[in-house]
């Protein structure tokens, strides 16, 4: 992207006429110059970060939040094709991204392929709530010392404190989407 693209301006006015706020106001508010704020909102002068903070503070948002969709993309198509191989494999499981490309994201997914026989691994994360889904095989979940098989199609949801292991048992290989939070 490059700088004749960026519209800070139309976001900060966006924002402003949603909380029903004069330049005058806005000004009040930040302690910015009005002139300022409307050179800002034209683009005809670029916001220091300080600035930006003010102006955040002032619409009770964070600053990413004014920055949403302006250094990255809203929309981040992902394919099974395009996952990036995040580990080299381990006890026959290769582990991919699919959001390894997602700027600020707040989920993770990833996918697992399990070769016959291969595990057992721990779902990832620890502490964090998950849901996972068999795309192709089967696989046996030991989850609290409950065991489950999971054939194609099937998912199983985890709560944070619940620990888990996969393992493929069978003759064919395995694959797994697993989703949770990033935090």
């Amino acid at each position: 992207m490059n700088q004749s693209e960026i519209d800070i301006g139309a976001k900060i006015r966006l924002y402003r006429k949603r909380k029903r706020l004069s330049l005058s106001r806005l000004s009040e508010i930040t302690g910015i110059a009005a002139s300022n704020l409307s050179s800002i909102e034209l683009n005809k002068t670029s916001p220091t970060l300080n600035t930006l903070a003010k102006i955040a503070d002032a619409f009770e948002v964070r600053i990413s939040e004014l920055l949403n969709g302006i250094f990255y993309d809203k929309v981040l198509v992902c394919g099974l094709n395009d996952l990036k191989r995040s580990k080299k494999p381990c006890r026959g499981i290769i582990e991919r991204h699919l959001t390894a490309d997602a700027i600020l994201n707040k989920i993770e997914v990833k996918s697992f392929d399990f070769s016959p026989g291969s595990g057992p691994i721990c779902t990832p994360p620890e502490n964090t709530e998950r849901f996972m889904l068999v795309l192709k095989g089967a696989l046996i979940l030991d989850a609290d010392h409950e065991t489950i098989e999971l054939n194609e199609g099937q998912g199983a949801y985890l709560t944070s404190h619940t620990e888990a292991r996969l393992t493929n048992n069978g003759k064919i290989s395995a694959r797994l989407l697993i989703i949770h939070s990033s935090g």
